[in-house]
């Protein structure tokens, strides 16, 4: 298969900013299902993820920088994801809402997560004074 035939096939299943826009907006109807209060830490938040995402010049660029930080790695994905099941086990609306959003940050940082062999390339570097 050629680059390009591969580029296209990994663009196709990677999702877009209007699906992570979506999901930001599923969670944002979850709060206020729950009620969270409008002007609370919460809403706020995801709020002002809707609003940077809509200002960016490349959104699709944008929500693929942003999964990389949110998950550089595979472990920081479970841990995330342990952590909100945890808190927001009582209120399933948000809580599905929260995986959905986050499964799609996942599926944009997975390509991305640093290999054990990146690991001691970086640190080999990095200790060569």
């Amino acid at each position: 298969m050629s680059n390009q035939t591969q580029d296209t096939k990994d663009n196709q299943t990677k999702p877009t900013y209007q699906e992570v826009e979506q999901a930001l907006i599923n969670v944002v109807k979850a709060g206020i299902y729950y009620k969270k209060p409008k002007d609370g830490k919460f809403m706020q938040n995801y709020k002002e993820r809707i609003k940077k995402l809509r200002q960016a010049e490349d959104p699709n660029e944008y929500i693929k920088n942003l999964a990389q930080i949110i998950f550089p790695n595979e472990d920081k994905y479970n841990k995330t994801m342990n952590d909100y099941k945890e808190f927001y086990r009582r209120d399933p609306k948000i809580l599905n809402s929260i995986i959905e959003l986050y499964e799609l940050y996942y599926k944009l940082a997975k390509d991305h997560f640093i290999k054990e062999a990146q690991i001691d390339q970086e640190a080999e570097d990095f200790l060569n004074l």
